[in-house]
């Protein structure tokens, strides 16, 4: 009740609503089963919790991503129960497959973090050994929210947070920097092996919401990836033997996809009719009840500042996330 009256007050239609400390824990949970139990009692009460105002809250699911097996069958079972968008953290999971360790993705030795137990192996989110859970995401048209976390208090380097918290103490700036940069990095990742290993060719008909990551660090990520991804060398080593045909920001602006933005972004204001990756793609979020949130009105003014016109702002302050996430929103206001 308490939400949805702070929501009146904003003038915020509807929230897609993702974990916050649930999304910084449960992915370093050793325990698969346990990590699963978890998930499930997770979803259950976000669920039950959103029943409160269904057409204004929408919920998102967490995974048990130590094992596929498992996220699997908590996807399955989320997706009959109504859900309709599943949170993804852009990070290394150790998981227990059986195949050889690939050295390029295992984080052992040179001080990249802990050894992993034998039979243990550190692997991306878009990983083969994760395909059935894409897939079964493709298969039942939910939105893939690719949610990063500051990492900031996790105990190995699975994430950008814990790395840039060490190069910050070795400055002796005194205090934690990681909220304001990891999120920005994780994403840049994510995007980037996206690209370099085929998973937006892959699955073109994938709806996916880059979130917490800020809209700016598209264009940029992509102009790196085209560039690198044809002038690097390594041929299937390069793109871990997954064929790439395509130029990454052509896949990028066909693909259904939105980047969130801050009130206070102001590059996309000045980005948003020249660079489609941030005009045809970016949505705001408030990030309410954080520290650092926002309402749709400073959001508003700051694209007004910015001399952007009235169409292009509906697309930004809610259009392009009613799209995707097909909330059924009112028309915002763009005035």
């Amino acid at each position: 009740a308490a939400r949805l009256e702070d929501m009146d007050t904003m003038g915020i239609d509807a929230a897609v609503l993702h974990p916050t400390l649930f999304n910084e824990y449960l992915p370093i949970v050793e325990n698969p089963q346990l990590a699963a139990v978890l998930a499930r009692a997770y979803n259950d009460w976000i669920l039950d919790l959103c029943q409160a105002e269904p057409d204004r809250l929408l919920p998102v699911a967490v995974l048990p991503l130590q094992n596929a097996l498992e996220a699997r069958r908590e996807l399955i079972r989320v997706a009959e129960l109504g859900f309709t968008s599943v949170l993804l953290r852009p990070m290394f999971y150790a998981v227990a497959v059986d195949r050889p360790v690939a050295a390029a993705l295992a984080l052992q030795g040179g001080g990249m973090g802990p050894t992993l137990p034998d039979g243990m192996e550190a692997i991306f989110l878009d990983d083969p050994y994760y395909r059935t859970v894409w897939d079964e995401m493709a298969e039942r048209d939910l939105v893939a929210c690719i949610h990063p976390s500051p990492g900031s208090t996790n105990p190995n380097g699975v994430s950008a947070g814990t790395f840039i918290e060490r190069v910050a103490t070795r400055l002796g700036i005194g205090h934690r920097v990681a909220e304001t940069v990891a999120g920005i990095q994780d994403n840049a990742v994510f995007v980037t092996a996206a690209c370099y290993h085929g998973l937006l060719e892959d699955y073109p008909n994938l709806r996916m919401a880059l979130l917490h990551g800020s809209a700016s660090m598209t264009p940029l990520t992509l102009e790196k990836s085209e560039t690198y991804l044809w002038l690097g060398t390594g041929g299937d080593e390069l793109t871990n033997g997954a064929p790439v045909s395509l130029e990454p920001e052509h896949v990028f602006e066909d693909h259904p996809v939105v980047v969130s933005f801050p009130s206070w972004e102001t590059s996309v204001g000045r980005l948003a009719a020249k660079v489609p990756a941030i005009g045809h793609k970016a949505a705001w979020g408030s990030r309410y009840p954080q520290h650092d949130a926002s309402d749709p009105k400073t959001a508003i003014d700051m694209l007004c500042a910015h001399h952007v016109d009235a169409e292009l702002q509906a697309g930004l302050m809610g259009g392009h996330a009613d799209a995707l996430f097909r909330l059924g929103m009112a028309a915002p206001v763009t005035t």
